[in-house]
């Protein structure tokens, strides 16, 4: 193996923190515009129910790296689906 231990943990950190803040732009964006008619509620759900199972997958394997990224991840894409909600009417 290439990482192991701490480097593997650290990498998987590194990696999880950028896949979640991938959300970031588009959530400052629509909250600036005040516009989301381009962002996709299937987009939304399938995320959601992905990172749902990671974090069962996380829990199975007690990753606590995989667990906190998509919690994280679930989280910000529950306020981009409310920005997209509340700005939708």
């Amino acid at each position: 193996m290439i990482f192991e231990g701490i480097w593997l943990t650290l990498v998987g950190s590194i990696a999880s923190a950028l896949v979640s803040s991938s959300f970031i732009p588009q959530i400052i964006k629509g909250y600036r515009t005040k516009k989301l008619e381009d962002v996709s509620y299937l987009l939304m759900i399938l995320i959601s129910a992905g990172m749902s199972l990671w974090i069962v997958y996380g829990i199975e394997k007690q990753d606590y790296v995989i667990i906190g990224a998509n919690v994280t991840t679930i989280g910000l894409n529950m306020l981009l689906l409310t920005l997209k909600i509340k700005y939708s009417h």
